[in-house]
């Protein structure tokens, strides 16, 4: 792979992670607010989705952070330092 091939992945893949975590940060970060009875026994409910509340929601971020820590560590490693090893230990 080239160097731009490389940049665009390293651009793009952590975006879309963050899109993904965002997600699945908006489902997991409700907060659901039940305004007292109406005339028919059904509460009344207010839900508020909050992907940034981090007392619900902080262990995605982590996960997401660390799965582009790893993507771009794997993507940047070098890898011809590894082949030089092969040849060295035949």
């Amino acid at each position: 792979m080239n160097k731009k091939q490389r940049l665009v992945l390293a651009i793009f893949v952590p975006i879309m992670i963050f899109f993904i975590a965002l997600t699945i940060a908006n489902y997991i970060g409700v907060t659901v607010t039940y305004h007292g009875l109406r005339k028919p026994p059904l509460p009344s409910i207010t839900k508020n989705y909050n992907p940034f509340d981090w007392q619900k929601t902080w262990y995605v971020w982590v996960i997401s952070s660390l799965f582009c820590c790893i993507f771009e560590y794997k993507l940047f490693a070098d890898k011809k330092a590894n082949v030089n090893k092969k040849y060295i230990q035949k």
